[in-house]
């Protein structure tokens, strides 16, 4: 299998109406397009504020392009914003893109910038693996991506260095391997220490999301019930005192006959740092794997980084969701892992 490291991969640095640089924009927005159904926010963008134009060429051939815009003026002082990324499909899948992203961070920290933001969408996963294994973190949307329920924003501090990621991503572990002095046992969806537990979740999540806010003194219980009708098993994970910790295996059609879903998994703040999440997530798979499932999916929150970290951490890639979904979760990123 060729590598680009047996290829004449060369980076360069272009004027932004280079005319090769001009044909792959060109190219990303038609993609875009194609997968969106509508012009890309922005378009029509210029040269003006650009500081850097990078070009990658394999063999000669130009295959990958990306800019760096000065974004001091709107995001503050030593701000840039990433903009045009693009690897032409056929050189996909050879790591051209981290090339493109690491001319640009030097670019950046050349140019005494400290803080880089770029925006995204969630119809590519692949974007968001990149950024999400390079350090950036999600953010709420900036700008003209305010509001805008199919776009995810990113940012990173250049001067923090990102930990690399694991080629050979842990699994979540052996199923029912939990700490001394607790025990897991599976429930109904409507046990009420599992009830209590979800209760508890929604009343911790509410202040990050209120956008998401339940209206109406029954609204948690319509929904639950509205979830629970598609609820595969439950854990429920006790320590002496009591309930501490609850998942939950659900069917995914959304997803395809081959998916399972992990849903409301929590742990209470008392019982965390004892790697009970990943427990969970272990049996979640396990009782997917059960029932016939290849893969299991889930979302979380962009304000949930410990999530995120956790989910990434154990094989979880991100993934496009199910047509439409996004207008509801517009602050969530998808994931899934085979199993």
């Amino acid at each position: 299998m060729t590598t680009p490291t047996q290829l004449d991969v060369r980076v360069e640095h272009v004027a932004w109406d280079d005319g090769d640089a001009a044909v792959l924009r060109t190219a990303q927005q038609a993609e875009l397009r194609a997968r969106y159904g509508d012009d890309d926010i922005g378009h029509a963008m210029t040269g003006a504020e650009i500081l850097a134009m990078v070009l990658l060429r394999v063999d000669g051939v130009p295959v990958a392009c990306g800019a760096l815009r000065d974004a001091s003026g709107e995001l503050g002082p030593g701000t840039g914003e990433l903009k045009r990324m693009y690897v032409r499909p056929d050189a996909r899948g050879r790591g051209l893109s981290r090339r493109v992203l690491a001319a640009l961070e030097d670019a950046a920290a050349e140019r005494a910038l400290d803080r880089l933001v770029l925006e995204t969408g969630v119809l590519q996963p692949e974007a968001i693996g990149l950024y999400l294994a390079a350090g950036y973190r999600p953010i709420e949307n900036y700008g003209e991506y305010v509001g805008v329920v199919d776009s995810r924003c990113f940012a990173k501090q250049l001067r923090t260095a990102a930990v690399p990621p694991s080629t050979t991503p842990p699994r979540a572990g052996a199923p029912g391997h939990l700490p001394a002095g607790l025990g897991v046992e599976r429930v109904a969806w409507d046990h009420p220490h599992a009830s209590a537990l979800r209760r508890a979740m929604v009343d911790e999540l509410t202040p990050l999301y209120p956008e998401h806010a339940l209206d109406g003194p029954d609204a948690l219980e319509r929904l639950d019930a509205e979830h629970g009708g598609s609820a595969v098993t439950t854990f429920l994970v006790r320590d002496d005192a009591g309930p501490v910790a609850c998942a939950t295996h659900r069917r995914a059609p959304a997803w395809g006959g081959d998916a399972a879903e992990l849903e409301r998994l929590y742990v209470a703040p008392r019982a965390r740092g004892r790697g009970l999440a990943r427990q969970l997530v272990a049996l979640v798979e396990d009782d997917a794997r059960r029932h016939g499932a290849a893969r299991v999916v889930l979302d979380t929150g962009i304000r949930q980084p410990e999530a995120i970290a956790l989910y990434r951490a154990l094989g979880y890639r991100p993934v496009a969701p199910p047509p439409g979904s996004w207008a509801a979760l517009p602050v969530s990123l998808w994931f899934a892992r085979d199993v």
